[in-house]
């Protein structure tokens, strides 16, 4: 894990550019966070991830290509301390099982943002005194 004074880098993807542009404005206003990246599908997410090493890995759910969970699934493999949280416009309990089962760390429901991913990565990144 990284220092308390460094920012999370993070990667984040979404085929839908009004919600991708949302997710990366409000990582801009929380002013934690480093946006290094974004990708609009899941093999655009692979190659981006190890490209620009992330620490976390904010995804979609549903994206044409690679989905989210295909694409976590390949992600936990190569990059097994990579955070992993996937956000969906669905909802469910068995959903958020099924991502964990693939090797997610959290799931968030978009209709809970940005509120709920912020609990989330706090959840992820307990020693970083800025989340808190």
């Amino acid at each position: 894990m990284e220092p308390n004074n460094q920012r999370i880098r993070v990667l984040v993807a979404d085929d839908s550019p009004t919600a991708l542009l949302s997710v990366c404005r409000y990582l801009d206003f929380a002013g934690e966070f480093d946006l290094i990246g974004t990708a609009t599908d899941g093999a655009d997410l692979l190659e981006r991830t190890k490209l620009l090493r992330p620490d976390l890995v904010l995804s979609d759910l549903s994206m044409p290509r690679i989905n989210g969970l295909e694409a976590t699934i390949e992600l936990r493999r190569l990059f097994p301390e990579l955070r992993i949280l996937i956000f969906s416009g669905l909802n469910g309990l068995s959903l958020r099982d099924e991502c964990m089962r693939c090797g997610a760390n959290g799931f968030v429901e978009k209709s809970q943002m940005p509120e709920q991913l912020m609990e989330e990565i706090r959840t992820l990144f307990p020693g970083k005194q800025s989340l808190q």
